[in-house]
């Protein structure tokens, strides 16, 4: 039996929130409005916080370490 993807919402500020749904495909990302161009420092703060939650989150339904490679 396959587990139900996990999805969460989190608001980076006034302008912008993104939903993180992990699961067993991995990890996928909405933004809302569409991703801006740049993320302001405070808005790419919160993302990286949102996005080790849900990491996290995904690394305990695998049972092990899951790696982000961020460029």
């Amino acid at each position: 039996m396959t587990e139900a993807a996990e999805s969460k919402t989190f608001r980076l500020s006034r302008r912008l929130c993104v939903e993180i749904t992990v699961g067993a495909g991995g990890m996928a990302v909405e933004w809302n409005p569409e991703l801006p161009e740049r993320l302001t420092p405070k808005e790419l703060r919160r993302y990286r916080a949102a996005r080790h939650e849900m990491l996290s989150r995904l690394a305990e339904r695998v049972g092990g370490t899951v790696l982000v490679v961020e460029r």
